[in-house]
């Protein structure tokens, strides 16, 4: 079976669009109650502060914990429009997103999580060694790391699973109508994933470099999960990523925003960030495509 050839359901080209457009209407929705809530905080605290950047499309001053949980909770509203979505307008089960076998496989999941920890870690602790003085540990109280471990715990999957489900799945599914080749299709979904992370604070460092780390990221998930025939590996991936991250590293100008993870990143050098990158992600996909690779 053939996961970016979906043969289940109704897959025409209205269906893709009427299904774009009802995931765009939840993603939507989805961002409303973060906006209420933020403009009802940072409108009663009588702080000058606290407000809303519209270029940042984000509300500065919120507590950080909160502003990570109010942005985190907006993936559960959209990938139930993607159910919706799929299930409904393609007549086809969700999990048809993620792999075209009967169950989702998830040891290989969890071989995606595990695999890309360890080498993430693994060079992570590298880059400290070989840099000490851009790294040291964070000033911050134990409830509150007890707290945000429970919310990266909990709502990074669902945010990760969202973005693997759309990208990865839904995405390279409509784009694989028309492309065949596997290269071309991963250049185009990882290009299209890695576009939309433009927006993030970290480009601020060096928009060409962030960027292409960016892109890297997402043509290396996208050509594992077409070579292997589904997107259980990069699922598992990008939750290792956004996880390790939210717990244990953050920095000024992060998409996570000032979370009291347990180390800040005080030097950034966006060319050092890419070359780990570009290590991190062949690995994977050597060790990727060594164990998993299928021939269609």
């Amino acid at each position: 079976m053939d996961f970016i050839h979906v043969k289940e359901g109704k897959n025409s080209w209205k269906r893709y669009l009427s299904s774009f457009i009802v995931i765009i209407l939840f993603i939507f929705v989805a961002g409303i109650p973060y906006a209420i809530i933020g403009e009802v905080l940072v409108g009663t605290d009588g702080d000058p502060n606290t407000y809303y950047d519209a270029e940042k499309m984000e509300y500065i001053g919120l507590d950080p914990l909160l502003n990570f949980a109010l942005m985190n909770s907006t993936f559960i509203i959209w990938i139930f429009g993607i159910f919706v979505a799929v299930r409904f307008i393609h007549k086809r089960k969700f999990k048809t997103l993620i792999t075209p076998n009967r169950n989702i496989d998830w040891k290989k999941v969890g071989y995606g999580f595990i695999t890309f920890f360890v080498i993430l870690s693994a060079t992570t602790i590298i880059d400290a060694i070989l840099n000490p003085g851009d790294y040291s540990i964070n000033d911050i109280g134990l409830s509150d790391f007890l707290l945000l471990f429970v919310l990266v715990l909990v709502l990074t999957p669902i945010q990760t699973t969202c973005e693997e489900v759309f990208f990865r799945g839904y995405l390279m599914q409509l784009i694989g109508k028309w492309i065949r080749n596997p290269l071309v299709l991963s250049l185009i979904a990882g290009g299209i994933f890695g576009s939309l992370h433009f927006i993030n604070p970290e480009m601020g460092y060096s928009p060409i470099l962030v960027g292409l780390d960016y892109l890297l990221t997402g043509f290396i998930w996208s050509y594992v999960s077409v070579k292997t025939n589904s997107t259980e590996l990069s699922i598992g991936a990008h939750a290792a990523n956004n996880m390790l991250l939210g717990w244990f590293l953050t920095m000024d100008d992060s998409s996570f925003g000032n979370i009291p993870s347990l180390f800040v990143v005080n030097n950034i050098d966006p060319a050092i960030s890419l070359m780990w990158s570009a290590i991190a992600m062949g690995i994977f996909l050597f060790l990727s495509l060594r164990k998993y690779k299928v021939t269609n």
